[in-house]
């Protein structure tokens, strides 16, 4: 009986040592609506992208000599690793920016997203 109580109590404590942490991965910057708004279409250029976001995840080059810089940052909450926690709630949120620059550097569009699983 004690053995059960004890193991209640450890499980219970280690529940709740995991439902506050949380893990950020990725560029963090994304998640900064002054930053992404600082991100100016027609003016920005490759160079101030890198300063005010940082180096993206990946970059693509397109045949026309356009680039697409991509952004990813994935926030998950401690609650992830236990089992069946997800259906009481988010555990997982994904933030995705893209930026497309012209043949001369210049952003010519700027795309972003979030998703809560």
């Amino acid at each position: 009986m004690k053995r059960t109580i004890v193991n209640a109590v450890a499980v219970l404590l280690a529940v709740t040592a995991l439902a506050g942490c949380a893990s950020n991965y990725g560029n963090s910057s994304i998640t900064d609506e002054t930053k992404v708004a600082s991100v100016q279409v027609g003016k920005s250029t490759t160079k101030d992208v890198e300063a005010i976001l940082g180096k993206p995840s990946f970059v693509n080059t397109e045949e026309g000599g356009e680039q697409v810089w991509l952004y990813q940052n994935v926030n998950v909450k401690g609650t992830a690793l236990i089992p069946f926690a997800s259906l009481f709630g988010g555990t997982m949120k994904e933030n995705n920016m893209s930026v497309r620059f012209n043949k001369k550097g210049v952003v010519k569009a700027v795309g972003n997203g979030e998703k809560v699983m």
